[in-house]
């Protein structure tokens, strides 16, 4: 069978290494350097030009983990269970409207701020009502089902680097800091 001259397995020079090879792909290409603003919606999957600093705690303020009652943790069952009066609910989204006084609870639901006074939230399935009280066991540890505020994320952290690329997640992420717009770094053209 004859040889072909532009056979490329019947090439009879010495291989270049990998490091060869990238020496000289990264000596011709420039890197792009141009950004530009793009809306969340056009952000995933583009590259990152600056780092975004969270300019506020995520969660931004002390809130449930759970359905249930907030108490504070001075009112605590030790050895048996006992019985706090509801002063009222909060829902996400609100905000109670009385600080919380000994012997009380506050019906509270999953992401609802918790109220003053109260640092501790029971599970609405570890309760039993009896009229307009909240009967509550014993042996809930003081802070159970909390979550501070900056828990997730902190202010001030770099929660996002320059020159990654942008995930759905991180997105969303932008979004829950009240962005709109993200610079990132110029498409390729390829030509």
């Amino acid at each position: 069978m004859a040889q072909l001259s532009d056979d490329c397995f019947a090439f009879g020079g010495p291989m270049m290494s990998v490091d060869e090879a990238v020496g000289i792909i990264a000596a011709r290409v420039n890197a792009v350097q141009d950004v530009e603003t793009v809306r969340l919606t056009e952000a995933d999957g583009r590259i990152l030009a600056r780092e975004i600093a969270a300019p506020l705690p995520l969660p931004p303020f002390t809130n449930s983990a759970v359905d249930g009652y907030a108490v504070s943790s001075r009112d605590l069952p030790q050895q048996e269970e006992k019985a706090l009066a509801v002063i009222g609910r909060v829902q996400a989204g609100s905000s109670a409207s009385a600080p919380l006084q000994p012997g009380q609870a506050t019906r509270i639901f999953t992401g609802a701020p918790m109220p003053d006074g109260a640092d501790t939230v029971f599970m609405q399935e570890d309760v039993r009502i009896d009229g307009d009280k909240v009967v509550l066991p014993a042996g809930l540890k003081p802070g159970a089902n909390v979550r501070p505020a900056g828990e997730d994320i902190p202010s001030g952290f770099a929660a996002l680097k320059a020159g990654q690329r942008l995930r759905p997640q991180d997105v969303a992420l932008a979004a829950a800091f009240g962005l709109t717009e993200l610079e990132v770094v110029r498409r390729l053209r390829v030509a």
